[in-house]
């Protein structure tokens, strides 16, 4: 097959790029083993995980993690929080909610930098301001009585601009092809989604004008989770494995073809070299979003606690949650240091010289 040739070539230049340490060789010891939860979300939020572990950061973290399977977020939720598995890619939301019910887990590290809810429309669309959807009807996975995270974010961004509830409406869309056809249809004016769900769209060929959220726009609602105990008994695994993201947000940062094909050849799947393209424009179109989308940064992976007091706030006031759940609880800085301190400009450099 025709991928074969680039992905053996790309298999040995990382195989040097993974094992080349920065400085004095690490004591060998025992690898250590951590339990990583997969869930219904989309591949692409994948991404991350993949990539370390096919460029190898995992092993160069003496780390061997391996896969759960859950079948949605609450069953996710339960196993870090109950300690059957170790990390929960989530989002903080549940974390919220799940600390009302006695269910407790914290991040511990950003695997995005901006908040994920956002609203889009056609490029062509005649609404262009956050006030426009006034008397429009904009359409959501499902519509609930019970206030979701993805409806509040509409109802409070739209609040920002003077409209209440009663000046819009939602619609049930669905997912993928089925939110696509709506949007393009005009059976919706808008589609409120979280931005790497549009991306598809994009990729279709939909040119989108994106409106995200004036207050909270900068709050990181999608991260790594485990539970206290985790967090206390594991902190040193945590701590590698932190590294280990890190570095491999960089990489899809600094070359995202190259981690385009390492993040399909991890998933297993057969795949082609129209594939790794179509991969690379996804994440090409996801680089703001990333949790490394400045590179020069050393602190990527930092989830800032002043921007979750705001969101724990809102959540409240929308009935979301029955009061502010305390910031402390549900979110832990501890390990960003740990997994930025290497050499980010050696690593840059070794990235680089894969291109």
């Amino acid at each position: 097959m025709r991928h074969r040739r680039p992905l053996a070539i790309l298999a040995l230049s990382l195989s040097a790029f993974a094992f080349a340490s920065f400085g004095a060789p690490r004591p060998a010891v025992a690898d250590d083993t951590l339990t990583f939860v997969l869930g219904t979300v989309p591949p692409l939020m994948d991404t991350l995980d993949l990539v370390a572990q096919a460029a190898g950061f995992y092993h160069e973290e003496h780390l061997v993690v391996t896969k759960v399977l859950v079948t949605n977020g609450t069953a996710a939720l339960n196993a870090c929080a109950t300690s059957q598995a170790d990390i929960c890619p989530m989002s903080i939301e549940s974390l919220f909610t799940g600390y009302e019910h006695g269910i407790f887990a914290q991040f511990f590290l950003a695997r995005a930098a901006l908040y994920t809810y956002v609203i889009a429309v056609p490029v062509d669309s005649p609404i262009r301001t956050l006030a426009d959807f006034k008397g429009k009807t904009i359409g959501t996975h499902t519509v609930e009585t019970i206030p979701l995270a993805g409806q509040v974010a509409v109802t409070s961004m739209l609040a920002t601009a003077g409209l209440t509830p009663s000046d819009f409406s939602f619609a049930a869309i669905g997912f993928n092809q089925q939110a696509l056809d709506a949007l393009k249809s005009g059976r919706v004016d808008g589609a409120a989604f979280p931005a790497y769900e549009l991306i598809p769209f994009q990729i279709a060929g939909v040119t989108l004008r994106t409106f995200y959220h004036p207050i909270l726009k900068n709050v990181v609602n999608a991260g790594y989770a485990a539970s206290p105990t985790t967090i206390r008994t594991k902190a040193d695994a945590l701590k590698r494995f932190s590294r280990a993201i890190v570095e491999a947000a960089l990489f899809v940062r600094l070359n995202p073809a190259a981690a385009a094909r390492l993040a399909l050849q991890a998933h297993g799947e057969p795949f082609t070299d129209d594939d790794v393209k179509l991969f690379t424009r996804e994440l090409v179109l996801w680089q703001d979003a990333l949790p490394a989308h400045d590179p020069a940064s050393t602190t990527i992976g930092y989830v800032p606690p002043a921007d979750e007091a705001v969101y724990s706030k809102l959540l409240a006031d929308y009935g979301v949650t029955k009061a502010a759940v305390p910031v402390t609880a549900i979110l832990t800085n501890d390990f960003v240091a740990y997994a930025n301190a290497f050499d980010h400009g050696a690593f840059v450099a070794r990235v680089n010289a894969l291109r």
